[in-house]
């Protein structure tokens, strides 16, 4: 970032009324990533983190266990809590979880590092595709003695020098992914590399448009050969108010009730049947974007109607991948995280039934493939979601 404002003092000093493109653009991200992160403080989200080891680069990765956690930004600190837990607990994630391979600063930390802090030399590298979308590319460094990255591991820490690039959309500007691979790693970690791959998305949250992570990948390599991989997939977040207010139990709707509703719980194992309230099309859709789901018959828990035919399923869009490779095609991520009728709502966490899983993605997040160069699910398309519960 030094170079960036040497730039521009010298452009000063030589009478320049217009930087170069790239000068400008990089100082509209900052900009906006800036005040993204001036509002994350407010927000909480759900954590499902996918562990997966193999022994060397010629084996397949082998799932070791899923966990899911919650995560908080409080005082520019990570804090972390199980599901339904009445508080977060005031230590790390490795901690919570109990060993294995953890990473944390994904919420917020790692993007504050490279683009808010002002201790990276950043450099414009060219147009490229990312995501399946045109972007622009910067690399960056930053330096043992500027860097904020402590690695815990096994017991043992210390910090490292970066280096990495992230992306941006070559249209809005807005953040899509950063890489980060680690330098300079202390003689007593017992690893050889670590690499992060974080994917960034726009989400509207209680009203707010929020640039917050979609998903972290983690790469260790031990010294051994062993690699140890971490997928982590954000959802369900939220907005709160306070520490004090902290509570998993009466979470807001996405959009704002009229009046004041009651909540209730819905259990897992609850068959419910909705069609798309509008349609999505891959020419205009984007990650992030709301959607809306009309629940089609009213659906019963012991021996009782408990949501009735008419309710609202409220989401959002998580992933919208365009892939070339073997054939045209989309990976299509929906995820739906609120119920509300009259008077009444409800937290939804569930996956729709003949759903394609695809490794890494959160619970509650259901995918499949739409062929072709572009797609359109239209309006009235029936779908069949089953309820789950999230755990340990």
């Amino acid at each position: 970032m030094k170079a960036i404002g040497v730039l521009i003092f010298a452009a000063l000093l030589n009478g320049q009324t217009e930087l170069p493109k790239d000068v400008l653009q990089l100082s509209q991200i900052r900009r906006e990533v800036g005040k993204s992160l001036g509002i994350v403080d407010n927000y909480t989200c759900m954590e499902t983190i996918e562990r997966e080891q193999r022994k060397s680069t010629h084996q397949p990765f082998q799932h070791v266990d899923t966990l899911n956690v919650e995560v908080a930004v409080v005082k520019d600190r990570e804090l972390y809590s199980w599901p339904g837990a009445h508080e977060f607990e005031d230590r790390g994630v490795g901690e919570l979880a109990g060993g294995g391979l953890m990473s944390t600063g994904g919420f917020r930390s790692v993007i504050k590092n490279v683009l808010i802090n002002n201790g990276s030399t950043i450099r414009w590298r060219g147009n490229e595709e990312v995501l399946g979308r045109p972007a622009i590319r910067w690399d960056y460094t930053i330096p043992y003695n500027l860097s904020r990255w402590d690695v815990q591991i096994q017991g043992r820490g210390g910090r490292v020098s970066e280096t990495g690039s992230f992306w941006v959309d070559a249209e809005t500007l807005e953040l899509l992914r950063l890489e980060t691979i680690a330098h300079d790693i202390p003689p007593d970690l017992p690893v050889t590399s670590i690499r992060e791959t974080l994917d960034y998305a726009r989400m509207r949250v209680r009203g707010r448009e929020l640039l917050l992570p979609q998903s972290v990948e983690t790469s260790v390599t031990n010294q051994n050969g062993v690699e140890t991989r971490n997928r982590i997939e954000f959802s369900h977040c939220r907005e709160f108010n306070g520490v004090a207010e902290l509570s998993f139990n009466n979470p807001p709707s996405i959009e704002t009730p009229a009046s004041p509703a009651e909540e209730f719980q819905i259990p897992a194992g609850l068959e419910i049947s909705v069609r798309m309230a509008q349609p999505i099309d891959s020419k205009t859709a984007a990650v992030g974007d709301s959607i809306r789901a009309i629940v089609g018959a009213p659906v019963r828990s012991q021996g009782a109607d408990l949501i009735p035919k008419g309710a609202l399923l409220l989401g959002r869009i998580r992933r919208l991948e365009r892939q070339l490779d073997p054939r045209p095609s989309y990976l299509v991520g929906l995820e739906f995280t609120d119920v509300e009728f009259p008077g009444h709502h409800a937290r939804f966490i569930g996956q729709m039934l003949g759903s394609v899983p695809v490794a890494g993605l959160a619970l509650g997040v259901s995918t499949f493939f739409m062929d072709g160069l572009d797609f359109r699910i239209p309006e009235g398309m029936q779908m069949t979601w089953v309820t789950t519960k999230l755990g340990r």
